[in-house]
C-alpha cells in the first residue's frame, strides 16, 4: 500500500513539477518578449529622431549630393541669332559707273551733236566771217580780220541763243559793246555782241535753243558805222569758225 501511494504521490509531484517548469518557461518567454518589444520601440524612437534631424549632407558625400529645386548656374547659355532677310551686299546696290575703254595712245576726238541750232537773228548777212583774211573796217578804216558775222536786225529786235548751253560771261567790250558768251558744249562758245545794255540773262544761267539773250543795240564802237546789226561769232576749241556754216551744217 505504502509503495503504491508513494508512486502515486511521486507521479503527481513530477506532473506538478513539469507543469511548473512549463509555466515558468512560458512566463519567461512572455516577459522576454515584452521587454524586447519595449527596447525595440525605444530604439526605433531614438533612431527616427536622429535620422529626421540629420540632413542629406550628413548621409551622402559632398560630391554625391544633389540639391533639390536649386537653379543651376553652370549650364552654358545658348544664344539665339536673329535671322536677317537682307540681300547679299553684291545685289544691295546697282552702279551706273562706266568702264573706261582701252586707250591705244591715239588722240580721241570728242563728237558733239547739239540738240538743235537756230539763227540768233533772221536778217541778211552784212559782213561775213573772214576766216583769218584781212578785210577793211568801214568804221576804223583799217585792214583787220572779221572773226564773226554781222546779221542785220532792227533796234531792240530779240536775239536768241543758237543752241542750249550755259551763260559764262556778261560783259562790256571796248570795241564790240555789250556781249554775252554762252558755252554750248562740245568745245563751242557763242559770242553775242552789240546788244543793248538791258541783258535779261545772268552768268551761270542755263539756256536752251531760242532763249532770248538780249536785244539788238548800238553799243559796238568798233562797228558804229555799220547798219543796225548783231555781231555774232563762234569759237570751237579756242579757234574762230564760221557761225553760219555751223548753223547750216556746212561748217565743222
Amino acid at each position: 500500500m505504502s509503495n503504491s501511494k508513494f508512486k502515486k504521490i511521486s507521479g503527481k509531484g513530477l506532473a506538478i513539477t513539469g507543469a511548473c517548469v512549463v509555466a515558468v518557461a512560458a512566463a519567461g518567454v512572455y516577459s522576454y518578449s515584452k521587454l524586447s518589444d519595449k527596447l525595440n520601440a525605444e530604439l526605433i524612437g531614438e533612431n527616427s529622431g536622429t535620422l529626421s534631424a540629420k540632413s542629406s549632407s550628413d548621409i551622402l558625400p559632398e560630391d554625391k549630393q544633389s540639391p533639390v529645386n536649386v537653379p543651376k548656374t553652370d549650364v552654358a547659355k545658348t544664344e539665339t541669332t536673329a535671322v536677317t532677310t537682307e540681300p547679299p551686299a553684291e545685289s544691295a546696290a546697282v552702279t551706273t559707273e562706266k568702264v573706261p575703254e582701252e586707250t591705244t595712245g591715239e588722240a580721241v576726238t570728242e563728237t558733239f551733236i547739239p540738240q538743235a541750232m537756230v539763227r540768233p537773228l533772221n536778217g541778211e548777212i552784212l559782213n561775213e566771217f573772214s576766216d583769218g583774211e584781212l578785210v577793211k573796217s568801214k568804221t576804223l578804216n583799217v585792214w583787220k580780220t572779221h572773226d564773226g558775222v554781222d546779221i542785220a536786225g532792227a533796234a531792240d529786235e530779240k536775239v536768241k541763243s543758237m543752241t542750249s548751253g550755259t551763260v559764262t560771261k556778261v560783259y562790256e567790250d571796248q570795241m564790240l559793246g555789250s556781249c554775252v558768251i554762252v558755252d554750248h558744249g562740245g568745245g563751242l562758245e557763242g559770242y553775242y555782241c552789240n546788244l543793248s545794255k538791258d541783258i535779261p540773262v545772268a552768268e551761270g544761267q542755263s539756256v536752251s535753243a531760242g532763249t532770248i539773250l538780249g536785244s539788238v543795240g548800238n553799243t559796238a564802237e568798233g562797228e558804229i558805222s555799220e547798219d543796225s546789226h548783231l555781231h555774232f561769232a563762234v569759237k570751237k576749241n579756242g579757234d574762230w569758225i564760221d557761225p553760219i556754216a555751223l548753223i547750216s551744217g556746212e561748217g565743222s
